[in-house]
């Protein structure tokens, strides 16, 4: 499974004083709860500024621009923007595809598991099955 990065900019004026925050996020170490995580608060962090402070909250009521995503997270960053809920969803994706095409692996001749959609989403179909009625 490829890392899920992306970078994540902000820059604002506080007193006088000009901030460029730059950071690249792993989003593999974030959320999970399908709630996205606070990016403001990361950018903080990482710049070393308290999230009890004015210069926070000025921070805070700036947008940020995303870019430079990799792994599925590429799908859900379009034009400065980022969209969580579609890297959730394509993140189970690729979790649920790796561990059925483990198993496939092992059992089913090899095969180029892009050119057979139809397979892949009866493969996929079948272990989603087996999650829901193991619960």
């Amino acid at each position: 499974m490829s890392p899920n990065t992306v970078r994540v900019r902000l820059a604002f004026s506080f007193k006088g004083e000009t901030y460029d925050l730059d950071s690249v996020i792993d989003l593999d170490r974030c959320g999970g709860d399908d709630e996205a995580p606070d990016f403001h608060q990361i950018l903080a962090k990482a710049a070393g500024i308290d999230p009890y402070s004015y210069l926070y909250d000025v921070l805070a009521s700036h947008e940020i621009a995303f870019s430079d995503a990799t792994g599925v997270a590429v799908r859900s960053c379009r034009d400065g923007g980022f969209d969580w809920a579609q890297f959730e969803q394509d993140r189970r994706e690729e979790r649920d595809w790796l561990a059925v095409k483990a198993i496939a692996e092992r059992v089913l001749p090899t095969r180029d598991w892009e050119a057979a959609p139809d397979m892949k989403a009866a493969l996929l179909a079948a272990y989603r099955a087996g999650k829901a009625s193991a619960r």
